[in-house]
């Protein structure tokens, strides 16, 4: 386990502690809630990622050297994503009033959850890497579910006490990461020491950077609402 790793856990550790102790202590909406739900998922996902480094360094996991389980976790993280993405999606669909842009969310939801799915049986990314098309296309669709989240802002009085609402925070820090992150996944195929050593490092500054950014936007996003509400 380096260093980015365990920084990132523990930034993502924050960010649920900070999720539990905010719907612990508000009253707050069902979106919110299945939000801070989410942040103890990707939590958990990324205690299970670790599991191939457990595999080559335990003893006691050593009957599972050789399987897939230790070569690549590709597989947990395809899963994932289609997960993470599918829930953004559809948690901007929730708190948009819009009907056209609520209905729109929903058919690119459906449309999205079936194609990746298609797309790892047809291909063999599934047990090899990540899968690009389930990142690109994820990204697009939230950057368009933020884009029209925006836009009814800009339309509406919210705009004036924007910085008191937690679906502000979660919007910005969710744009901003995967702005950032999705051209590294275009590049993933040079995500080797071998053939780039420099890329390598500066993939790996730059996607703790993204995750510390992404979940301090989350931590500050339920301090400032926590303190601002007026019932607490």
């Amino acid at each position: 386990m380096n260093k980015y790793t365990l920084i990132t856990n523990f930034v993502e550790i924050l960010a649920a502690i900070a999720g539990i102790f905010y719907i612990r202590k508000n009253r707050i909406e069902i979106p919110v809630r299945f939000f801070v739900y989410f942040l103890c998922l990707t939590v958990l996902v990324e205690l299970l990622g670790l599991f191939p480094s457990l595999i080559y360094y335990e003893e006691r996991f050593s009957f599972l050297k050789g399987t897939f389980l230790q070569k690549k976790n590709s597989w947990l993280y395809n899963v994932y994503h289609i997960v993470s993405f599918m829930f953004y999606i559809f948690f901007f669909a929730y708190i948009l009033r819009n009907t056209r842009f609520k209905n729109f969310l929903k058919l690119m939801g459906g449309f999205y959850l079936v194609s990746t799915i298609l797309n790892l049986i047809i291909s063999d990314v599934f047990f090899i890497s990540v899968s690009l098309y389930t990142y690109l296309f994820g990204t697009f669709l939230i950057l368009l579910s933020v884009g029209f989240y925006f836009f009814e802002i800009l339309q509406s009085d919210e705009i004036l006490n924007f910085n008191k609402s937690i679906y502000f925070y979660i919007s910005i820090g969710t744009m901003i990461f995967h702005l950032v992150v999705c051209p590294l996944f275009i590049y993933d195929k040079y995500f080797d020491i071998g053939k780039s050593p420099e890329f390598v490092e500066i993939r790996r500054f730059i996607l703790i950077c993204a995750n510390i950014f992404l979940y301090t936007c989350y931590i500050i996003g339920f301090m400032v609402c926590l303190r601002k509400n007026k019932s607490y």
